[in-house]
């Protein structure tokens, strides 16, 4: 019998390995970024003072910066990690041992956040380019990339916020009836 829990098991066993593969694919991306920024880098050299280049000097700088920024992805992953949700955090990357429907469904989300951040940075390096308007578009993929591989403290965060939010107007609400 066909379940959606069994879906998730089977769906949860797969991930790992999509991870892994995303991992990797996002070293060779980075190499890529940074081999076409040196070659944009010589571009601009070979140019010199003769006439104007075509390529701004920002485009390779964001070409290597993301290059950079993809080669050492879980680094930068855990330094982002950090800055947003602090070094501290009790929520940080543990291996699920059980596999429970939430666990399941917080590795896939993870997962996910892991692809929307790669296509954030891609996005990203496109909008580098002259007359390309995907900057805000990427930037919003690496944000939400990083909201999703952190689910478990943006659940909190948005949480908390709630219940910060639902005590004021409670208050308010308070206030007004007794005027």
């Amino acid at each position: 019998m066909i379940d959606l829990i069994n879906i998730l098991k089977n769906l949860h066993a797969s991930l790992g390995p999509i991870r892994t593969m995303l991992s990797g694919l996002s070293y060779v991306l980075g190499l890529a970024l940074v081999l076409a920024a040196l070659t944009k880098f010589k571009a601009i050299a070979n140019a010199g003072h003769q006439s104007p280049s075509q390529i701004k000097p920002f485009v390779p700088v964001t070409y290597m910066g993301i290059g950079v920024g993809l080669i050492f992805l879980p680094s930068s992953f855990s330094v982002l990690s950090n800055t947003f949700f602090g070094a501290a955090n009790v929520l940080a990357y543990s291996n699920p041992s059980d596999t429970t429907v939430m666990s399941m469904m917080t590795f896939l989300i993870q997962t996910a956040g892991v692809l929307w951040f790669l296509r954030g940075a891609i996005l990203l390096v496109h909008a580098s380019e002259p007359g390309v308007q995907h900057g805000s578009k990427g930037l919003t993929f690496i944000l939400s990339g990083i909201l999703a591989m952190n689910f478990e403290s943006t659940f909190e965060v948005m949480n908390a916020m709630l219940t910060y939010l639902f005590s004021v107007m409670a208050a308010v609400k308070n206030n007004i009836k007794h005027w």
